[in-house]
């Protein structure tokens, strides 16, 4: 079973309907972004949220000390680096670790490996952004190492091409956020459920 996380969550109402459709996890941005979210908010509306879904904060290099403090505070379940992070770095957290990395090319294994995360995620490179780009990269650039690790794919992906990309990659987990906002941002909870619809039919098809 392709896993889906929900990215750029920014109030209560758009963590449930997350939960509501199925999805394994949230993200909440700390990093500066159109979606970043305040501490204090987050840490509510995690702790209205039952156990049954994983709440990732995402960070981009920030001090060890303030994303070890944030994770306390919202009650965070892993924390998602999309940053410079060294391999040090990884290994002084105390909480699982999702370590992102932009692509331009085909990702060299023995490079990545440097670093121990709890697992890997593979997104579109952006001068300008990290992450959120609403741009997909060249999917082919992971097919060579599709049987040697576990990973994450995000990068442009939506209702529309999700299936495609779960039948060629067959990733642990696919992460969305722009793919299921409206124009003017804030998650669309169509776009939400017409997403996850996709990625348990994919699922079906092959597992056929």
């Amino acid at each position: 079973m392709t896993l889906v996380k929900i990215c750029g969550i920014k109030n209560e109402e758009e963590a449930v309907c997350a939960f509501r459709h199925g999805a394994w996890a949230i993200g909440e941005v700390f990093a500066p972004s159109s979606r970043r979210i305040e501490v204090e908010k987050a840490a509510a509306i995690n702790r209205s949220l039952s156990n049954g879904i994983m709440k990732i904060g995402v960070f981009v290099n920030e001090k060890l000390e303030e994303v070890q403090h944030i994770a306390g505070l919202c009650e965070l379940d892993m924390v998602q680096l999309h940053g410079d992070e060294p391999p040090e770095y990884l290994e002084e957290l105390q909480i699982p670790v999702i370590k992102t990395f932009s692509l331009t090319g085909a990702p060299d294994l023995n490079y990545i490996r440097r670093w121990r995360p709890y697992i890997y995620l593979f997104d579109t490179y952006s001068p300008s952004v990290r992450g959120g780009s609403g741009q997909t990269f060249n999917w082919e650039w992971l097919d060579e190492i599709t049987r040697e690790i576990s990973f994450i794919l995000a990068g442009g992906l939506d209702a529309s091409n999700v299936r495609k990309a779960i039948r060629r990659l067959r990733p642990l987990a696919v992460d969305v956020s722009s793919g299921v906002e409206y124009p003017g941002g804030g998650k669309a909870p169509l776009l939400i459920e017409a997403f996850t619809r996709e990625v348990k039919e994919a699922d079906i098809s092959v597992s056929q």
